[in-house]
């Protein structure tokens, strides 16, 4: 068993390949959310949302295998993990909290983002806050990981996993926001890095290695996120599939899906992905997203317009405020727990 002497450090450099797989994603929610897809294909808005989130997730997951595996300190860990996402989620949550007059214990829910947890406390138009539920429930778990012996991370990781597939399948839960039937998507991300860097490592890339991967995975995943009335037991394998695809990815660089979503033109999208995830919602809730079926999608394309503008000064002009201060957080920690001479 690996442990923190012994195991390959994952790097900590940018995978552009992984800009081009977060902005698909949240083109992915953006199109089940805001076009009407049921039109053109049955049961697809929700399974492109599925798809989306199930990316989404399983590249959080990654992020966070691979500073478990860097044994990064638990501080600096849950600062960069909370100045990322605190500052326009709390910021968004207070002024729909204020604008739709959110019953405060529901809005607390939101806050501290407990809301999908039974008993939901989701409200409209926060209920897309699930998904950073489960984000944050995932972050407490990585945390008290960092906080043990390195070779906790290789067994209740994997461990973890597998319990969540089991009891899906044992309560034949499907889609969702509760967290346990959720959170094996994240799982599945950190137990990829874990085999990208574990003892059988070269094993792992050869059989991710093979050329169908990145081109067969796709509309699998498509197949496994679509839930028909009487459910769809693909579903099961959803995580799986969408880290075996990003793992594909990384392992075939040179592979043209690899190639085109690695292209720089995908960075900005990547960059403000999670602030369009946080504002689309509720600026679709106000005059952009209302009339009837023709007024509305007749101002999608001002709503998108709003969205991506706000997107852009909140990631480049008030975010960045906060992770510039996690990253020199961590640089401070750094240089603290370097011995003296």
């Amino acid at each position: 068993m690996p442990d923190r002497t012994d195991s390959p450090v994952p790097p900590s450099r940018r995978e552009p390949v992984l800009d081009g797989v977060r902005a698909f994603s949240i083109v992915f929610v953006l199109m089940a959310h805001l076009l009407p897809l049921n039109a053109v294909l049955p049961d697809a808005n929700s399974a492109v949302g599925e798809f989306g989130m199930a990316l989404f997730f399983v590249l959080s997951g990654y992020l966070i295998g691979g500073q478990l595996l860097r044994r990064v300190s638990p501080r600096v860990f849950v600062a960069h993990r909370l100045a990322r996402v605190l500052p326009l989620a709390w910021t968004v949550a207070l002024i729909v909290g204020a604008v739709w007059a959110i019953a405060p214990p529901k809005l607390i829910a939101h806050l501290l983002f407990y809301a999908n947890l039974p008993p939901q406390q989701l409200t409209y138009p926060l209920e897309h806050y699930w998904s950073l539920c489960v984000e944050l429930q995932s972050y407490a778990v990585a945390a008290l990981l960092l906080c043990l012996q390195p070779r906790w991370t290789w067994v209740v990781i994997p461990a973890l996993l597998l319990a969540d597939t089991t009891y899906r399948v044992s309560q034949g839960a499907m889609g969702g926001s509760v967290t346990w039937v959720r959170g094996d998507d994240i799982l599945a991300g950190a137990v990829l890095v874990l085999l990208l860097n574990g003892p059988a490592r070269e094993r792992v890339r050869r059989l991710l290695g093979a050329p169908l991967w990145p081109w067969l995975l796709p509309p699998l995943l498509y197949a496994a996120c679509l839930l028909p009335e009487g459910g769809n037991p693909l579903n099961y394998f959803r995580s799986y599939l969408a880290a075996i695809w990003v793992g594909s990815l990384l392992c075939q660089p040179a592979c043209s899906p690899s190639r085109w979503l690695s292209h720089r033109r995908w960075a900005w999208l990547a960059a403000v992905s999670y602030a369009v995830y946080i504002l689309h919602v509720p600026l679709s809730a106000t005059w952009l997203g209302s009339g009837d079926l023709l007024e509305k999608y007749a101002k999608r394309p001002l709503l998108l317009a709003v969205v991506f503008a706000l997107a852009h000064l909140s990631t480049f002009l008030f975010e960045r405020r906060f992770t510039r201060w996690a990253r020199g957080y961590g640089e401070r920690q750094a240089r603290s727990a370097q011995p003296t001479h």
